[in-house]
């Protein structure tokens, strides 16, 4: 596997990342902040994400924004937090596990099989058309077809589109979806709501459905 850690204490870094290396899989990048994470994550292949949650880091909103735009990649949380209103918060990206400070290597080692069995397990059973009414979305190709025709969208739509499939049957904020379409442009609220609006009319049996405060969530199901 490719994993990155982001964590601020630099010897909690250094300790995870020769442990994992010990353990055969690739640490192809290591951060103190969220910023350098969403950049590099733009360019490279990840597939889990150790994320510390503690101190000013804000590793669970840097973790629903890089959920939001790259949902195949996981995480386990790093945290000396064991309160509920925490755990509580770090749910939104449905995490593989949590790892309490002061880590030990036998707790990551475990972690480390957990993931990488549901990773495999994924990929065996991942899908590239995702059926949903009468539609239909290619992952790979990035296209929407309805009765084999596919559906002309704009590069927002399409970006919207391809953020509520792969985070189907799962409500994913205004937020995450605001940063995925338009990356790090703020007072976008509008916009969304307005892009929304022109996919519902393109696309009039789309199950799309949003909750006050919670977000939006495509039904596949």
């Amino acid at each position: 596997m490719n994993i990155v850690i982001i964590e601020d204490e630099g010897l909690t870094a250094l300790f995870l990342e020769e442990i994992i290396k010990d353990l055969h899989h690739a640490v192809v990048g290591v951060f103190d902040n969220g910023r350098a994470l969403l950049s590099f994550l733009k360019n490279n292949q990840v597939d889990l994400i150790f994320m510390d949650i503690n101190g000013s880091l804000d590793g669970i909103q840097t973790a629903n924004l890089a959920h939001g735009k790259y949902p195949d990649i996981s995480f386990v949380y790093l945290t000396s937090y064991k309160d509920s209103e925490t755990i509580k918060n770090a749910q939104a990206v449905k995490p593989l596990g949590y790892l309490i400070k002061p880590v030990v290597e036998s707790d990551l080692e475990a972690i480390l099989m957990v993931v990488d069995g549901y990773k495999k397990s994924y990929l065996k059973d991942e899908t590239t058309e995702i059926p949903f009414e009468q539609y239909i979305y290619n992952t790979k190709t990035k296209t929407l077809y309805t009765d084999n025709r596919v559906i002309a969208l704009s590069k927002n739509e399409l970006l919207c589109i391809d953020a509520l499939v792969r985070n189907r049957n799962t409500y994913i904020s205004s937020e995450q979806l605001i940063t995925t379409i338009w990356e790090h442009e703020e007072n976008r609220v509008a916009s969304l709501r307005e892009l929304i609006y022109r996919l519902r009319k393109k696309l009039p049996n789309l199950p799309l459905h949003s909750g006050a405060n919670i977000g939006y969530i495509l039904s596949t199901s």
